[in-house]
């Protein structure tokens, strides 16, 4: 499954303790019902913006790349695991290596993707100022993480 985000989807909602913008989260509201497992967040305070991520350690793992310098390749995403790919500046085009579908990520979207089966994803930034920051998100307990939108 894959689901894209666009920057201005969850309006000016941000994180109460650090002030940053929240660009995706599971769940992504307290009246969902399951249990919290993580935020990703965009600070944009310092010179240059960056994503971070919060999780539930006890059941995720996770981890964050930085892609820029008109970077473009594949992306492997293992069986059971989410990888969440978010656009900090230009434009960078998100698709299966091997399917019909492509997205164009812009500063604040964010692309996620998950599934039981592993996947090849093809990242391609455009040239000059583009970067996009790929956090992996890989269970600890169960053999299969997802999103609860």
């Amino acid at each position: 499954m894959w689901m894209l985000i666009r920057a201005n989807a969850l309006g000016t909602e941000t994180s109460a303790r650090s002030g940053a913008r929240i660009l995706a989260a599971c769940p992504d509201s307290a009246d969902r019902g399951d249990p919290w497992r993580w935020t990703i967040e965009l600070d944009e305070t310092t010179e240059e913006p960056f994503v971070a991520v919060e999780a539930d350690d006890s059941y995720i793992a996770s981890s964050i790349r930085r892609y820029e310098n008109g970077y473009t390749g594949v992306l492997q995403r293992g069986a059971g695991e989410q990888l969440v790919v978010a656009g900090l500046s230009g434009e960078a085009l998100v698709a299966a290596d091997n399917g019909p579908w492509q997205r164009w990520l812009r500063p604040g979207d964010t692309f996620i993707v998950e599934g039981e089966d592993p996947e090849a994803i093809r990242l391609s930034l455009t040239a000059g100022e583009s970067v996009v920051q790929v956090i992996t998100l890989a269970p600890r307990q169960a053999k299969v993480l997802r999103w609860v939108p």
